[in-house]
């Protein structure tokens, strides 16, 4: 007999917060044996031990309610096995996806406005021909830097969710549409921006490539397999074309290699590591790629007395400068703030901002704009 969503729940919150029987049993103020049959389905527990489990475990109690949710096209793939306790964020961030897109599409349905996949109908099996129809499509010529990935994503009618999945082997992971996606959910424990935009880019690969390919029950991802190749194949050339890295290295003969990568970097706004791959892609030696970079830190690190451990990123991005959140629920979430059909605490809580961010938007939003002069 399967097992309750109880006991199933309890676990997982155990796990995510390194309690054993005992432990949780003592917190919550009642014996073991009477954990341990909730755990196991034998017994029909009273609500008040259920309250005080879900106190121990700082959770609602509904949580412990919560159907294991039945996605079955997320897209959540690690390149490294995961340890019991990341398998426990792994399932909590079903859950939370979840939630995330519920609520989602219960704005949308509450504001009557829907921000529809304008790539449903379209089947790319060629990602640097899919790089450049998105930018056609989106009025993006193909030498132009794409200032806001999220902007970009949600023009498509992409959802976007930027929350911290605890644990970073998994950058990020991806919702097709039929589980009520497509979804991009991007983890906010990657410190770097060049970083997170990639994986933005890379997941939105992975939901204009492989629309058949999504499956929940696979959690392992083959290092350089051929989806994963093509998603970064794609991610590159969206975010800095192959043909205008090969125009910006005529523009800058005479510079040196270093400062010719750095140059190209600080324009397109990606990591150095996304440059020298399209360099390599356009001439013809991406087999070469690890000794390009290897080369390039030597080379840059020799230069600059800096090292290139823990992912150091030169002229890295500041991250107080984007915003990694869905431009379009924003927008429908504070018009109906500030139109009074939702109150300014559930506003903040659907965006998980605080109320004085709400606030301070809004005043930034309806202030009138200053007129500038000519010179």
């Amino acid at each position: 007999m399967d097992q309750s969503p109880l006991g199933e729940n309890i676990r997982r919150y155990m796990k995510l917060k390194n309690l054993t029987i005992p432990s949780l049993a003592d917190a919550a103020g009642i014996s073991s044996t009477t954990l341990s049959n909730c755990l196991n389905d034998k017994s029909d527990p009273r609500i008040s031990i259920i309250q005080k489990i879900a106190d121990a475990l700082e959770i609602s109690m509904a949580k412990l309610f919560a159907e294991k949710p039945s996605f079955e096209n997320f897209r959540l793939r690690s390149l490294y096995a995961l340890t019991a306790k990341e398998k426990a964020y792994r399932e909590n961030l079903l859950f939370s996806t979840y939630e995330k897109i519920q609520e989602y599409l219960n704005v949308e349905r509450f504001a009557q406005e829907e921000n529809q996949f304008i790539f449903s109908d379209d089947k790319f099996d060629d990602p640097i021909e899919a790089a450049h129809v998105v930018r056609e499509r989106l009025g993006i010529s193909q030498s132009d830097p794409i200032l806001d990935m999220c902007e970009l994503v949600s023009k498509m009618g992409i959802k976007f969710f930027h929350f911290d999945f605890n644990y970073d082997k998994t950058c990020g992971a991806s919702v097709a549409a039929s589980d009520g996606g497509p979804a991009i959910i991007l983890n906010s424990s990657i410190a770097s921006v060049e970083r997170k935009i990639f994986t933005i880019a890379h997941e939105l690969g992975h939901i204009l490539l492989h629309k058949e390919s999504f499956k929940s029950s696979e959690t392992m991802e083959q290092k350089n397999s051929a989806e994963e190749n093509e998603a970064n194949l794609f991610a590159g050339e969206l975010l800095c074309p192959q043909d205008v890295v090969f125009e910006k290295v005529k523009e800058t003969h005479g510079f040196s290699f270093i400062d010719m990568v750095m140059k190209i970097k600080q324009i397109y706004r990606v990591s150095y590591g996304t440059v020298l791959h399209q360099y390599c892609n356009r001439f013809g030696i991406s087999s070469h790629y690890s000794d390009v970079t290897k080369k390039f830190q030597a080379m840059y690190a020799n230069r600059n007395k800096v090292s290139f451990k823990n992912h150091y990123e030169p002229y890295a991005l500041n991250e107080t400068l984007y915003r990694f959140e869905d431009p379009f629920l924003r927008d429908v979430v504070v018009r109906l703030y500030q139109e009074e059909k939702i109150p300014a605490a559930r506003a903040a809580e659907l965006l998980t901002w605080k109320k004085s961010t709400l606030e301070d938007w809004c005043k930034k939003m309806n202030a009138p704009s200053k007129q500038t002069l000519p010179f």
